[in-house]
This record gives C-alpha cells, sequence and structure tokens, in this order.
C-alpha cells in the first residue's frame, strides 16, 4: 500500500495540470479577441484608404465592415470615435471634396458680427408719386387740366419753373469750369408752342409721303403730343453745344453729351429718354434733353439705370 504522501502528491500534479491547461485556453481566447479587433481595424483603414475620397463615403460602407459597432453607436458618434483613434482621416484636409458632413453634422453658428449687410446700411429713398419733382407727363398721363407753373428767367428767351434755376446755373457753370460749353435751346414751352412743333413734324413727314397716321405714329416719337410734354411743366430742358447743334443721337457721343450724362445727375437732372426704353416712355433716345426731379431723386434714379415710369413704379 502507497503511503497517503503519494496521493496527495498526485493530486497537487493533476491540479496544477489542470492549471495551466486553463491559463493555455485563456491566453487563446484573448489572443483570438485581438486578431478579431485587428482585423476590425485593418477593415476600416482599408475602406478609408481604398476610396480616392473618403469623404463620400456613406453609412453603407461602415455598415459593412462595423456591423456591430454601427448597430451600437450612431453614425455620427462612431465617426467621431474613429477620428479620435486616427482610423479615419484624410490626406488632404484642405481639398475642396473635405468629410460630407452635410446629412451628419450642423454646420457651425455664424460668428456674430455688429455690421450690417451692405444693402441695410444704404439710405433707402422714399419715392413720393405726389411730389411735384416726379409729376409724370407722357402719351397716357398728360398735363393736368388747369396746371399752372410760376415761371422764372433763364435768360433773355427762355424760362423755367422759378424753383429750378438755381440748379441751371449751377449745372451751366459747373459744365464751364470743366471746359464744356453747353447750350440751352429750348425749356418751358406752352400748350400753343408744342401744338405748332408737332403740327409742323406731321406735315414734314407727310410730305415726304406718309400718311396722316402713319405721321402721327412715327412724329409723335419725336415731338410729343401737345398736352403730354413735360416742356410744359417747366422742368425740361433741351441742351446742346455750340460744335454740336443738331438733336439726333450723335450729340451723346459728344464732349458736351458725355458730361450731361455723367454730371447732370449732381444738379437733379436725370437723361428723361434714355436709350433702350423707347418703349417704354414712348419716345426715341434722346441724348439732348434733361429733365428736373430735384437732387434726391437724380442720383437714384441714373444709379438704378430706369426711366421715370419705372422708378415710379418700383421696377428696379
Amino acid at each position: 500500500m502507497r503511503p497517503l504522501t503519494y496521493y496527495i502528491d498526485k493530486f497537487i500534479i493533476a491540479l496544477y495540470a489542470a492549471s495551466l491547461a486553463g491559463g493555455i485556453l485563456v491566453c487563446t481566447s484573448y489572443d483570438a479577441n485581438a486578431a478579431d479587433e485587428n482585423r476590425k481595424s485593418v477593415n476600416i483603414r482599408a475602406v478609408a484608404s481604398t476610396s480616392r475620397t473618403a469623404d463620400y463615403m456613406s453609412a453603407d460602407d461602415f455598415l459593412l465592415d462595423n456591423e456591430k459597432a454601427a448597430d451600437s453607436e450612431g453614425i455620427s458618434e462612431y465617426l467621431q470615435k474613429l477620428k479620435k483613434e486616427g482610423l479615419y482621416h484624410h490626406e488632404n484636409e484642405s481639398e475642396e471634396d473635405e468629410l460630407d458632413d452635410e446629412a451628419m453634422y450642423e454646420d457651425p453658428a455664424p460668428e456674430e458680427t455688429d455690421e450690417k449687410p451692405e444693402d441695410e446700411t444704404k439710405d433707402v429713398i422714399d419715392i413720393d408719386p405726389d411730389d411735384w419733382h416726379l409729376m409724370l407727363v407722357n402719351k397716357q398721363n398728360p398735363v393736368p387740366e388747369g396746371f399752372e407753373v410760376n415761371l422764372a428767367n433763364i435768360n433773355d428767351s427762355m424760362m423755367a419753373d422759378e424753383r429750378i434755376i438755381a440748379d441751371i446755373y449751377e449745372m451751366m457753370e459747373a459744365a464751364e469750369d470743366d471746359g464744356v460749353s453747353l447750350m440751352i435751346c429750348s425749356a418751358y414751352r406752352s400748350y400753343d408752342r408744342q401744338k405748332t412743333l408737332f403740327n409742323n413734324k406731321i406735315n414734314k413727314l407727310m410730305k415726304e409721303g406718309m400718311t396722316y397716321l402713319e405721321a402721327y405714329k412715327v412724329g409723335s416719337m419725336n415731338v410729343t403730343v401737345p398736352g403730354t410734354s413735360e416742356h410744359h411743366l417747366g422742368l425740361a430742358l433741351d441742351i446742346l453745344t455750340g460744335s454740336y447743334t443738331e438733336m439726333d443721337d450723335g450729340f451723346g457721343d459728344t464732349e458736351a453729351g458725355k458730361w450731361l450724362a455723367e454730371n447732370a445727375p449732381d444738379y437733379g437732372f436725370i437723361l428723361r429718354y434714355p436709350k433702350g426704353k423707347e418703349e417704354i416712355t414712348g419716345i426715341v433716345y434722346e441724348p439732348w434733353h434733361f429733365r428736373y426731379v430735384g437732387r434726391k431723386y437724380s442720383k437714384d434714379i441714373t444709379e438704378k439705370g430706369v426711366c421715370l415710369e419705372e422708378y415710379l413704379k418700383g421696377e428696379f
């Protein structure tokens, strides 16, 4: 019979062997898990590196390789985690097609600033159609019945509304200072005077072979019908220069015509019948015809590039 110590030694050996075997099994299990995690990391890197622009990687791409992680965490949170762990990065952060986070991240709030947009800082002009400066006279809007104007002399032969005389003189003197010679050839006209001018135009066209209706249609584009002329208001001037006395398009190309187009708004006048607005004004381009609207409106109308009809309708 073997001594008791023999069996105690066997038991200790068996216990040791069992303990050793268990340790190997645990280590093997941990190694397998580590390898699996390593493969997962490699897969994530592979997806990010094979795409030329990882910015456009969809959520489906991540779900295919990281199904459990994507299921347990929101896509946006998971992306953030990958970034922190260095598993998701861009080769060039400055490229235009950086991470397309529009559907995942909110845009950063714009920085607050005390500066107002440019449009809000500009003075907004209140357009008052009842202001005498903006009185509209054309074929559809004749001079009001009983209209009266207080006239004052520009020179010995011409008159205008007394309220604009000072600005006329100032404009003429400014042109002279710039070496430009201006010559006012027409200002205020009475109804009878306008009637004479209009009839003369009709008769001339009829002598050229037009019927009365044809002459009336063409003539009214050049000489306004009596009762519909701004000259009745005492607010319109026809201006030429000594070296060019023809009322035609060519005046706009003269030194005087260019000076007026650029500088007349500084003194309250606008080019009343601009080129390209014939269908609106009903009058052909007249680079010599300037209408007083006051300094409050003249620059605004000119800068907006509109005619008086458009301005009063707010069409700009």
